[in-house]
């Protein structure tokens, strides 16, 4: 094969490749029939976000390693310039979500400590649970946040792990936001749904 039909093979398979996404779950592990309405994470993991909660990114930053990465925002926004003097609109509470898909279990439990140890190291953690939402399990951090350049003051953290999936969902508020953190992460953890097996 001459070398002309082979770059045009190879790039007609490269097309068909990056045309073939994944398709959506039948099943979620909670056993409810996939919706289209959740808000797909990754490959296996939809949130069905409660009210009052907007989605403001959605991004595969390392889909290539098994990283997706999501916001939803909560209340009114502020101008606020960040650590690298670009102006960025400031929640009053924000919903950051990390999501690691792994080849194994053991490696997703591994990522899920990684980002707990993380956690526990970078904030002043008061409580430290155990919590089941929709059928999952996580670690719930409640914490107050020391680093004298953020704009947030505390927040609440889930780690958890379903099968290959680890996850982290963090939410955090600005000084003023007066509701409880915890009931508002515990409704999101509630709906989010992971593939079956």
């Amino acid at each position: 094969m001459n070398i002309r039909k082979f770059l045009l093979l190879a790039v007609g398979t490269a097309l068909l490749l990056t045309g073939c996404a994944a398709s959506a779950p039948k099943t979620a592990a909670d056993g409810q029939t996939w919706s289209e309405d959740w808000v797909m994470v990754g490959n296996r993991l939809g949130i069905e976000a409660p009210e009052g909660l907007s989605l403001l990114e959605n991004k595969d930053i390392l889909a290539a390693e098994g990283l997706y990465y999501a916001t939803w925002t909560k209340g009114d926004s502020v101008p606020y310039e960040n650590d690298d003097g670009d102006t960025v609109d400031l929640y009053d509470a924000q919903i950051y979500l990390l999501a690691g898909e792994s080849r194994s279990a053991e490696k997703a439990q591994d990522n899920m400590e990684t980002w707990l140890a993380a956690a526990k190291g970078n904030y002043d953690v008061t409580s430290e649970k155990t919590v089941t939402c929709n059928g999952q399990e996580y670690t719930l951090l409640t914490y107050t946040i020391t680093k004298e350049d953020s704009p947030y003051e505390r927040g609440v953290s889930a780690l958890g792990c379903c099968n290959t999936e680890a996850v982290c969902v963090e939410l955090t508020c600005v000084k003023s936001f007066e509701e409880d953190l915890e009931p508002i992460l515990t409704e999101f953890l509630n709906g989010c749904h992971y593939a079956a097996g």
